[in-house]
C-alpha cells in the first residue's frame, strides 16, 4: 500500500469543505425559516444543565469511536494508549468533515503509521472497526424491531411503510460487508470478479491493489476474530456508542417537552433513521441525517415540533463534534510531532 495512502488534509481542501460545510448549513437553516419562531421558542426552554447533557452525550460519540480504535489497533501493537486511540477517533471525525467524506480513514492511517502500524494492517484495522460498526448498527435496529414490531406496524403511516424494505437493503450491504471480511468462499468470489475489470494497465493496477486489500484483509480477519474477549469488547463499545447517539432525540424531545415518545420507542425511531441516511447520498456527514430524520419523526411529530429537536440533535450530534475533532486533531499533531519517525522496512 503507497504511501498516499496515508495523508494529512492539505489547507486548501480544508478551507474549499468549510466554505462546503458553511453553505450546506446555511440551506439547512434556510428550510427551517416558516418554523424558526417555534424552533426558538423551544430551544429557550433547555436550561443550561440541559444544554450540558445534550452536548456531553454528543460528544461521547467520538470519544467511544476513539476507544474502539483503541482496542483494535492493541491487537496489533500493545503499547498502543489510549490517549493515542482518542487522537485516532478525534482525526477520523475531523477528516470526514474536512475532506467531505473522502479523508477520515487517510488522515488515521498517517497517525496510525507515525505511532509504528504498517500502512497495510492498520488499513485493514480501520476496516474492520467500519465492519464492527455497521454490525452492532443491523444487531441494535433489529432487537429493536423485534421487541417493539407491534407498535411500529400499528403507527406507522406514509413513508414510514418503506422503512423495512430500507433496512433490508441496508442489511444485505451490511451482510455483504461483513462475508467480505470473514468467509474465505465470498473472498475468492471476489477475487474471481476483479479478474473480469478491463486488461487496461490502468485497471489492471487498481486490480493488483484491490487485490493486496482483500489479502490484507482477509489476515487481519482471522487474526482480530480468534481473539474472542476482545471482538466483545469491541461489540460492547460499539453498543454503548449507539445508545449514547440514540438517547440524543429522546433528550432533545424530553427536554423541550414535544412528545410523548417514550425512551424504547425513540431508541427504536433513531435505529431506523440511521438505516435510511444510510440509503441516502451525503456531503461531510450533512443531508442524509436531516432527510431521515425528518422523515422518520415527522410522522409522530407536529413539522415545527421535529424541526426543533432535529435543530437541538445536529447541534449536539454534528457541530460541537466537530468543533471539539478540530481540537482533538490539534493535539493529535502535537502528539505526532512527539513520536519517532517510522522505520521503513
Amino acid at each position: 500500500m503507497s504511501q498516499a495512502a496515508a495523508q494529512q488534509p492539505s489547507r486548501k481542501k480544508t478551507v474549499i469543505s468549510l466554505l462546503v460545510l458553511l453553505a450546506l448549513t446555511c440551506i439547512i437553516v434556510f428550510t427551517f425559516k416558516d418554523h424558526w419562531a417555534e424552533i426558538t421558542a423551544a430551544l429557550a426552554q433547555l436550561s443550561v444543565w440541559q444544554v450540558l447533557a445534550v452536548l456531553a452525550v454528543g460528544i461521547s460519540y467520538p470519544l467511544l469511536e476513539g476507544c474502539v480504535a483503541w482496542v483494535i489497533v492493541r491487537s496489533r501493537l500493545p503499547q498502543f494508549t489510549l490517549r493515542q486511540g482518542l487522537d485516532v477517533g478525534w482525526c477520523g471525525t475531523f477528516g470526514n468533515v474536512v475532506t467531505l467524506g473522502a479523508g477520515a480513514v487517510p488522515v488515521q492511517l498517517y497517525y496510525l503509521h507515525r505511532a509504528g502500524l504498517p500502512l497495510g494492517p492498520g488499513a485493514g484495522l480501520m476496516t474492520l472497526e467500519y465492519v464492527f460498526h455497521k454490525s452492532t448498527v443491523l444487531l441494535y435496529a433489529t432487537v429493536m424491531l423485534l421487541l417493539q414490531r407491534r407498535w411500529l406496524a400499528a403507527n406507522t403511516t406514509g413513508v414510514m411503510r418503506y422503512l423495512p424494505m430500507a433496512y433490508a437493503v441496508v442489511a444485505v450491504i451490511i451482510v455483504a460487508l461483513v462475508l467480505l471480511c470473514v468467509s474465505p468462499l465470498v473472498q475468492n468470489l471476489a477475487r474471481w470478479l476483479l479478474g473480469f475489470l478491463p486488461k487496461t494497465e490502468k485497471w489492471q493496477q487498481r486490480r493488483a491493489d484491490w487485490l493486496e486489500q482483500l489479502e490484507v484483509l482477509s489476515t487481519e480477519s482471522r487474526r482480530l476474530l480468534a481473539d474472542k474477549p476482545r471482538c466483545l469488547k469491541i461489540f460492547s463499545l460499539q453498543a454503548l456508542k449507539l445508545f449514547g447517539l440514540f438517547c440524543l432525540p429522546y433528550l432533545c424531545i424530553r427536554f423541550m417537552g414535544l412528545s410523548p415518545l417514550g425512551f424504547w420507542q425513540v431508541q427504536l425511531l433513531t435505529s431506523l433513521m440511521l438505516f435510511v441516511s444510510n440509503a441516502l447520498p451525503n456531503v461531510a456527514g450533512m443531508g442524509s441525517i436531516e432527510t431521515a430524520f425528518l422523515l422518520v419523526f415527522g410522522s409522530f411529530l407536529e413539522q415545527g415540533e421535529v424541526m426543533s429537536a432535529l435543530m437541538l440533535y445536529r447541534i449536539a450530534s454534528y457541530y460541537v463534534v466537530f468543533a471539539a475533532s478540530a481540537v482533538g486533531f490539534f493535539i493529535a499533531q502535537r502528539h505526532l510531532a512527539q513520536m519517532e519517525p517510522p522505520k521503513e522496512g
